[in-house]
């Protein structure tokens, strides 16, 4: 496990895919049903989408749905995933803090287990891609790990969140503690819905 940490990002997760990854679980979390559940259907975006299981729940409700991703294995499985069932959708393979998707946006942008990710550079980029993104009055639910450390790199802290506050609303809050597959506990995580105005001006 070790020796993976010690791959670049894109294999790590790529590699990942090659089995069945723990957080694939193939199950749509309940805060994602109470988000759309006021909700008129519109166009969604999943960042970080792995095999496509949020979007196949939003397709279903009748949603356009696009995901991103930076293993292509798990775009691969996304795209065939969808095919099988017959419903549409548009998937790409690439990062989340590149230029991506120019002049697209979307009523609602996902984000479960991908930000957390992130180098500090690569959230900035993540949070102006946001801005471009996010339609007003659109929705942007996040799940992420806690930091575990001041000085770490994998997790969020307040500060992550009160950038986003920059030009989003921060609806509400959720702390909450992954579980493993084998019934034990996790990373300390947290839940959180921003809201962006329906009145925003170009320049933002």
């Amino acid at each position: 496990m070790r020796l993976l940490h010690r791959l670049p990002r894109w294999l790590q997760f790529n590699l990942r895919y090659l089995g069945s990854p723990p957080w694939d679980t193939g199950v749509s979390p309940p805060e994602l049903f109470e988000v759309i559940g006021g909700m008129k259907p519109g166009r969604a975006l999943d960042l970080g989408c792995g095999t496509g299981t949020n979007l196949l729940t939003l397709a279903d409700l009748g949603w356009e749905v696009t995901g991103v991703d930076l293993a292509f294995l798990s775009v691969i499985k996304a795209r065939r995933k969808f095919r099988q069932v017959g419903a549409p959708a548009e998937f790409l393979q690439g990062d989340v803090a590149g230029e991506l998707l120019p002049g697209q946006q979307y009523d609602l942008v996902l984000d479960m287990g991908c930000f957390h990710n992130l180098l500090p550079e690569n959230r900035t980029k993540y949070r102006e891609n946001m801005q471009r993104w996010l339609v007003p009055g659109g929705i942007y639910l996040i799940y992420a790990h806690k930091k575990r450390f001041a000085q770490g790199l994998h997790g969020v802290d307040e500060r992550d969140f009160q950038a986003f506050q920059s030009f989003l609303h921060l609806n509400w809050q959720r702390q909450s503690d992954e579980q493993r597959p084998d019934g034990g506990g996790g990373w300390p995580s947290v839940w959180a819905r921003f809201d962006r105005s329906s009145e925003v001006n170009n320049a933002d």
